[in-house]
């Protein structure tokens, strides 16, 4: 069944149903029969093999989480609104990491699990690529390589925007800037060819996610650099070799060089340190900002449990006009994942949610610690899914909470890794020294 699943991992990824759905008019039923597809392998398991059914702590604690949301959503002023949140946190949700951590449970599906994800990301960069040489206007690629805005520079030279098959460019970058570091996590264990094609497949979404011209990935990848270096996973040298790279992409691309320049000068503004403050910074800094001090206000209305999930557009123009800055005119997400948890779930619902995260973390860190010495392999994709939940938290202080599939996926292979037992120390050594020992043997054969 390793099969299945990394099939059903790859297409998710992709976003193939809801492309499938939106673009080409499928029926609405295959957006949500592909997820629950999952539970063939599930089944397969339990029934056929009289394997049990897996509750890790962390998808315990999720579903204590959607308690507090249910809690929420009926105390609001909407509570058929906010059911329908609570419905699709649960659903694209805890229901998918749950899945995910039962279908996928051994080493070989650990790491088939993630070179589905990689290999999902790498076609979206491939596609992103073409569409850099061919034209973005002129090729869709039938909905995996969709446009949203444009961008200008400051010679008026205009570039498109990257949305892959999601339509959102600045969610299609971070969707792509996880898989790098479980890219590269992978790709450690790697010998030969299969290293090459690894590497090659990070080299796809770095370019996919590049194309997308997002600024908060870019925060995203900096902040996690310690944590990789901590990990031992990045070393000094290597960080030389990525900067001199990251130095020559962004040369080859002045767009993006530019929206990257813009970050310090948002930061200096937003903290008030020039005379124009905000005034002068462009308008979707402006307009993120008004948005989030609108869900901070709103949380401050109801600090406890929040006005309900999914509710905080129903009260964005009333608090935005207190708070000042660039209003929209009609309903705004609050453009931060915390704040926006905090809006409309409260204080508890903010803390129950952040269990969830330390959870996931702290048994990340563990198999990362248990795995270091006993199976590089998944010492690797470890690393990688850990880099990857911090990117992900860190692109959200820019985003609030959709395509929540995604940043669930992660956690439901985080909690499947962490469950896989880790070589006994002594069996290690034997592998490792009967490996050494075949490649000798072939090496001398090769010279005979």
């Amino acid at each position: 069944m390793i099969w299945l699943t990394t099939f059903l991992l790859f297409l998710l990824y992709l976003n193939a149903p809801v492309v499938a759905v939106r673009i080409h008019g499928a029926p609405f039923f295959l957006a949500a029969a592909v997820p629950m597809l999952l539970a063939v392998p599930v089944a397969y398991r339990v029934i056929q093999r009289g394997e049990p059914v897996l509750f890790p702590r962390v998808i315990v604690a999720a579903f204590i989480m959607l308690l507090v949301h249910m809690v929420s959503a009926l105390l609001s002023s909407h509570p058929f609104e906010a059911m329908e949140t609570v419905e699709t946190w649960l659903l694209e949700g805890v229901v998918l990491a749950l899945l995910i951590a039962n279908a996928v449970r051994t080493r070989e599906e650990v790491r088939s699990a993630s070179f589905a994800l990689i290999a999902a990301g790498a076609v979206m960069g491939a596609i992103s690529l073409a569409q850099q040489v061919l034209g973005p206007a002129e090729y869709g690629f039938m909905g995996f390589g969709q446009l949203d805005s444009a961008i200008v520079d400051g010679e008026g030279r205009v570039a498109r925007r990257l949305a892959g098959p999601i339509g959102e460019t600045n969610r299609f970058a971070q969707i792509m800037s996880v898989l790098i570091p479980i890219g590269a996590g992978a790709a450690l264990a790697l010998h030969g060819a299969k290293r090459l094609a690894c590497w090659l497949a990070v080299g796809l979404v770095v370019v996919g996610m590049l194309f997308a011209f997002s600024r908060g990935t870019i925060v995203a990848l900096a902040l996690a650099v310690p944590f990789a270096l901590a990990f031992k996973m990045l070393r000094w040298r290597h960080l030389v070799a990525v900067g001199a790279a990251g130095l020559v992409l962004f040369l080859a691309n002045p767009h993006y060089a530019a929206r990257v320049g813009s970050i310090g000068q948002v930061a200096v503004r937003s903290l008030g340190l020039e005379p124009a403050g905000l005034r002068n910074a462009d308008g979707a800094a402006r307009g993120r900002l008004t948005a989030m001090k609108a869900a901070g206000l709103l949380f401050l209305e109801h600090p406890i449990l929040g006005a309900g999930p999914g509710l905080a557009p129903y009260s964005y123009e009333e608090n935005a006009s207190v708070v000042g800055g660039k209003v929209r005119s009609y309903g705004r997400r609050s453009h931060n994942l915390f704040l926006q948890l905090a809006a409309e779930t409260g204080l508890v619902g903010l803390l129950a949610f952040g269990a969830v995260i330390a959870l996931s973390l702290r048994e990340l860190d563990r198999a990362r610690r248990r795995f270091a010495s006993t199976d590089r392999g998944l010492w690797g994709v470890v690393c990688g899914l850990e880099l990857a939940i911090v990117i992900s938290l860190t692109t959200s202080l820019f985003l609030h909470a959709a395509y929540i599939r995604y940043f669930w996926m992660l956690i439901g292979l985080a909690a499947a890794a962490s469950a896989v037992p880790g070589t006994p120390p002594l069996a290690a050594f034997l592998f490792k020294a009967l490996r050494e020992t075949a490649d000798r043997l072939r090496a001398d054969g090769a010279r005979v």
